[in-house]
């Protein structure tokens, strides 16, 4: 009799592999006024084309089941504008779309640059290309119906946070909102979460200070926090600059992965660390119980960073912009441009520095 229990319990707990995904994210996408005039030229007097930028990445962002962006500049209409009160043209997230994003995090410092019109007018062009976005509503019934985002992809159920910790003074016009970081809010949303039983649950925080190359005792202690409430990976956005990787311990569960910071997406910035960023990559796997006892488990079974630069290039006043790999010299994509010395030094000395700042972390292909 007991031989037999034993048995049971066995056979019981076999894992089957269900459903595998693998999730891309990108930070702080800036709309500085130079990226504008740079649009404008690639469109060649037809409106705005940023689709350029992403030329070389396109393939890489195109072939993952969900990628995700932070969105940091408004879609406020006309007159457009750069720092401190940023409004591009909607050029600038068609490209994105077209790029191969599906999910765009909005709550961020900049939220509210457009005031409530720009608020709006971004959900609107965002919903109107049917791209998947949280964190800024118009209201609150707006939130109640679509926040936490839930999405299932691959067999996979995943719910996505995002929060800012301000928006540069300015306050939203009821009845809209903007996420804030309030650790009781969070705790309602993840309880909220729950309710739908997601497998994964993802935190996309607005966090920390600009331009520090490691994370602050607020960040790790609030991403502890989101560990222990039970939210499973762990995205920092806002330094502008690339923040170490660490992983989260949590009592009887798996570790929560947390990257601090993803640097700049895009953005005119061109001061060493800021002229570039990462993409970090994660791949998750479902596995389902056998036998009786039913149920699941869904965890993290690779992940790693993708670095780039953000090359600017031209004649002042007629730049351009491209997201470039690491490559030398007469390696591709590099032999397409006669890069000066000054800029190749700045690319090469971007990358060892994320290298040295995410030792601990695989650096992946951008494929």
């Amino acid at each position: 009799m007991i031989v037999i229990f034993v048995l049971f319990l066995s056979f019981s707990f076999v894992f089957a592999e269900e459903g595998t995904l693998r999730l891309l994210f990108a930070g702080d996408l800036m709309g500085h006024v130079t990226q504008i005039s740079a649009a404008k030229r690639e469109a060649k007097g037809k409106g705005y084309d940023y689709k350029p930028v992403f030329k070389y990445f396109k393939p890489y962002f195109s072939n993952a089941d969900l990628a995700v962006v932070n969105l940091e500049h408004t879609l406020a209409g006309e007159p457009y504008s750069g720092y401190p009160r940023f409004s591009s043209p909607d050029e600038s997230i068609f490209a994105i779309k077209d790029a191969g994003f599906d999910i765009i995090a909005t709550a961020n410092n900049h939220s509210l640059d457009g005031g409530k019109r720009g608020l709006e007018r971004t959900l609107s062009v965002l919903d109107s290309i049917e791209l998947k976005h949280f964190g800024i509503y118009r209201d609150t019934a707006e939130r109640e119906s679509n926040y936490p985002l839930f999405i299932e992809k691959n067999g996979i159920k995943l719910v996505f946070l995002n929060y800012t910790y301000g928006t540069n003074m300015l306050v939203e016009e009821a009845p809209n909102i903007v996420n804030r970081i309030d650790t009781t809010q969070i705790i309602a949303d993840i309880r909220k979460a729950k309710l739908v039983f997601p497998d994964f649950i993802i935190a996309f925080m607005h966090w920390g200070a600009e331009y520090e190359n490691t994370e602050n005792k607020e960040q790790r202690e609030l991403a502890a926090f989101l560990a222990s409430k039970g939210v499973n990976l762990i995205i920092g956005s806002h330094p502008h600059v690339v923040q170490p990787f660490d992983n989260i311990p949590v009592l009887g569960k798996d570790s929560v992965p947390v990257i601090y910071s993803l640097g700049n997406f895009v953005s005119n910035q061109r001061d060493r660390y800021t002229n570039g960023g990462i993409i970090f990559e994660v791949s998750l796997q479902k596995s389902t119980f056998g036998g009786k006892i039913g149920g699941s488990k869904t965890k993290v079974i690779d992940y790693g960073y993708v670095p780039f630069w953000v090359y600017r290039y031209g004649k002042p006043g007629k730049h351009l912009f491209r997201l470039l790999p690491e490559c030398k010299k007469n390696a591709y994509p590099c032999k397409e441009y006669r890069m000066k010395t000054e800029d190749r030094k700045a690319m090469e000395l971007f990358f060892q520095d994320t290298k040295k700042t995410l030792k601990n972390l695989p650096m992946k292909k951008n494929e």
